[in-house]
């Protein structure tokens, strides 16, 4: 367990925002290290290809994506202050006040507080507002345009990364921190990994860890013109609804097991490999929470089109509070993620 928290809190507080996952790239790569064949390309797209001991057997390819919502420097004004814009979707009610990063000069971090005008300065009666990103600013206490230049080495283009801190609670299993979606995702797979290493499967594992997914899945289109898989399974930190407000019948909550969707606006879980998921998790007393969305996306819309065609699902474990500084899991889904990943693996033979 101690192995577990240890990585997945070096893995969420890396930065790597879409574009640059340079840095935790050179993490992921370092904790493969003896688990299989590790390639990088142009892109940054990290493959780690397990052989399998059947040489006749399937080809199975799972898929996590390395990078997370971030900012960047869009406007310095004259007075000091930053204009930014977002790379990735936040939810722009959770930014007001919130600490951050800006990479300065020989990235340095520059500390910074994301503001906008006072309560104080309001109108009188006038309602609250969900604030846009352009209203928004990010206030290093500089006093001028040069000074942030000059002094911090800030620029535009400058990145900004949200800053938290991560908290583990050993009795609930639940840990707090940032970027799950989807590093709890990679970290499944570099676990998976080990296992597969340490206690091989039939079929050959490919683990792909994606850049630039919180963009447009970029980096699995690139994947997606160099693989040649008979199934895919694409690992995320799945936004939670459990909590005030949310679904009368929440689909995906904190505690009650992995992440099976179903169903999303941009793909279509196959059939038998969902059949497969379902029956291995009985097989195993693995708990699974299926789940049909209304609204999101993840790799699997390029992957499943890949080649003539790959049979893809989509895992993962629930995440509260995904695309904001602060996030929530529980360790308990992460190991019947784990459990359901490598009983997929074993059993790939069994699906279609």
């Amino acid at each position: 367990m101690e192995t577990t928290r240890a990585l997945i809190e070096r893995l969420t507080l890396a930065a790597g925002p879409s574009g640059y996952e340079g840095a935790l790239g050179a993490i992921i790569r370092e904790e493969l290290g003896g688990i299989g064949r590790v390639t990088t390309d142009p892109i940054g797209n990290i493959l780690c290809e397990v052989v399998g001991t059947d040489t006749d057997g399937p080809t199975v390819v799972l898929a996590a994506h390395q990078d997370e919502i971030g900012f960047m420097v869009s406007e310095i004004t004259d007075d000091g202050f930053i204009r930014f814009t977002s790379i990735g979707g936040w939810n722009t009610l959770t930014l007001p006040s919130s600490p951050v990063e800006i990479m300065g000069k020989d990235n340095v971090p520059v500390p910074g507080i994301i503001g906008q005008i006072s309560p104080h300065f309001l109108k009188k009666g006038a309602p609250a507002q969900v604030p846009e990103m352009e209203e928004l600013f990010i206030d290093i206490g500089a006093a001028s345009a040069q000074e942030v230049s000059d002094r911090f080495g800030i620029a535009l283009g400058s990145l900004i990364l949200p800053v938290t801190r991560f908290h583990y609670d050993a009795h609930s299993g639940i840990i707090m921190s940032k970027a799950f979606d989807d590093r709890i995702g990679v970290a499944a797979l570099v676990e998976l990994g080990r296992r597969l290493a340490k206690d091989p499967v039939g079929p050959t594992v490919i683990l792909s860890f994606t850049v630039q997914e919180e963009v447009g899945t970029r980096g699995a289109k690139v994947v997606a013109n160099r693989i040649k898989a008979d199934a895919a399974i694409v690992v995320e930190g799945a936004p939670a609804d459990d909590v005030p407000g949310g679904p009368a019948r929440p689909q995906t909550c904190i505690g009650k097991g992995a992440h099976l969707r179903i169903f999303d606006p941009t793909h279509i879980g196959h059939p038998g490999l969902l059949s497969l998921a379902r029956s291995v998790g009985r097989k195993h007393s693995i708990v699974v929470q299926e789940a049909v969305r209304k609204g999101g996306g993840t790799d699997a819309m390029v992957l499943a089109l890949a080649d003539r065609g790959i049979p893809t699902i989509v895992t993962g474990i629930p995440v509260r509070y995904a695309h904001s500084h602060n996030c929530l899991v529980s360790l308990h889904d992460y190991r019947q993620l784990l459990g359901l990943l490598y009983a997929l693996c074993q059993d790939m033979t069994r699906f279609g």
